[in-house]
């Protein structure tokens, strides 16, 4: 990319009041391999997946809702299942837009008193219920590596209790199974 400020991913990040509640949404995500949709601060009830495209060296500058927990796909993944970038306008200009465009609006009023202004997040939505996330193309962003290693250790404990749980119901042939390794790759950041 010709400038720092560019990047060829797409992160999702948790929200939380602190680390914990965004280490737990992280975990139900990547225990479902799925990003649920949200109508969140999307006029017309639309059910979006929202991302930033803002690199994750400078996202968390600003510091607000998010927490430093994520999901990073390649931007190019995303654009092939119908992601896009929002469109930020006035409110007023929302029904100008063609129907099958209003998932893109966002509400952009620097005027405003209160001023309205999300154009830092560098939003792109994807119009869906649910997101399934394929491990060769979603990645894990966190900000430490004892919270990579709780998340593998959690994985662990669930691939035996699933096991345990399978061989208790249909049989002990389920005890030869081969628990299933941790799929995503993951990346520690520094914030």
């Amino acid at each position: 990319m010709p400038r720092s400020d560019l990047t060829k991913y797409l992160v999702h990040w948790t929200k939380g009041a602190n680390y914990e509640e965004g280490f737990s949404s992280l975990r139900r995500i990547v225990f479902e391999k799925r990003l649920l949709g949200s109508g969140e601060l999307i006029k017309g009830g639309w059910q979006c997946v929202c991302f930033t495209e803002a690199p994750e060296t400078t996202f968390h500058q600003v510091v607000g809702k998010y927490k430093p927990f994520g999901i990073q796909v390649p931007k190019s993944w995303l654009f092939r299942l119908g992601g896009r970038p929002v469109i930020y306008q006035s409110n007023a200009e929302y029904n100008l837009l063609p129907e099958n465009l209003r998932w893109r609006h966002m509400r952009y009023e620097p005027d405003a008193n209160p001023p309205f202004d999300f154009s830092w997040e560098r939003e792109w939505r994807i119009q869906t219920n649910e997101l399934q996330l394929e491990p060769a193309y979603a990645s894990i962003l966190i900000p430490g590596e004892a919270w990579a290693r709780e998340l593998i250790r959690e994985h662990e404990e669930n691939e035996h209790f699933e096991r345990e749980f399978r061989a208790a119901e249909y049989g002990e042939e389920w005890l030869m199974y081969p628990l299933d390794d941790f799929s995503f790759r993951y990346t520690v950041i520094n914030v």
